[in-house]
């Protein structure tokens, strides 16, 4: 891969407060979601591994969740969701772990049902677009994505009617 073929932004500090632009001292460990810094990412802690020394140091995932402050929000509405919201929070669920697999940072932080619909936050935008797709492809509807001028947080919105 040449210079020019690199993704994404090339030099600069990043705008998202959660990027990664440092190395943590290996090995480390988050203390609430137990995932660990290994090999220059964070991944699932081998228990084999548990008996070095390590440092200590919450995860991007847990940091967004202790500031309460998701990268991702999708909202569901409309009478078709009233009648399938266990069908579609299987989905929703089913999504996350699956990306969690690969991606370990990328989980749902909360899902709140309000007076006429339902949020679901997550640590990745990415994820956030993985599920409101997968609803979509799967139960149809309308799905709209607004990303936000900075790019730090993208909401969604589902919906659809009997």
């Amino acid at each position: 891969m040449t210079e020019r073929e690199k993704r994404g932004r090339l030099g600069g500090k990043s705008a998202n407060p959660y990027h990664e632009d440092k190395k943590y001292p290996e090995p480390t460990d988050c203390p609430r979601c137990h995932l660990a810094y290994r090999n220059g990412r964070w991944q699932q802690n081998d228990a084999q591994e548990e008996s070095v020394q390590s440092h200590s140091s919450h995860c991007p995932a847990c940091r967004r969740e202790i500031d309460h402050l998701p990268a991702g929000l999708l909202y569901l509405r409309g009478s078709y969701w009233e009648q399938h919201s266990d069908e579609i929070l299987n989905i929703a669920k089913n999504q996350a772990s699956t990306a969690a697999e690969h991606r370990p940072l990328q989980r749902i932080m909360w899902i709140e049902s309000q007076e006429d619909r339902t949020e679901i936050a997550t640590t990745s935008s990415h994820l956030a677009q993985r599920i409101g797709r997968a609803i979509e492809e799967a139960c149809k509807g309308t799905l709209t994505i607004k990303h936000a001028d900075d790019a730090q947080l993208v909401r969604l919105y589902w919906e659809r009617s009997l």
